[in-house]
């Protein structure tokens, strides 16, 4: 997206943790086997504006088909983005 875009940036780091019930998994309970919550986090070194870094995120949330996937299927996903 940041190619499409023209949006230039000098280094990008993602960090992602999950919160996950191991029962299910072990069939010790009837729980899901999946992740119930997401956390990513981005990191991005840029000199783009602002406003500029708004619709990045925004795009990378509409059309990234790994961000649509885990976003249907995790119930409390969260992307946040912040400047290196």
């Amino acid at each position: 997206m940041a190619e499409k875009i023209r949006f230039e940036y000098d280094d990008l780091e993602t960090f992602a943790e999950g919160d996950l019930d191991t029962r299910g998994r072990k069939g010790e309970a009837d729980v899901p086997v999946h992740y119930y919550a997401v956390r990513l986090k981005i990191r991005i070194k840029t000199s783009e504006s602002d406003k500029r870094l708004e619709q990045l995120a925004d795009l990378v949330s509409r059309y990234c088909p790994v961000d649509s996937l885990i976003r249907a299927a995790v119930p409390d996903y969260t992307v946040t983005w912040e400047r290196m």
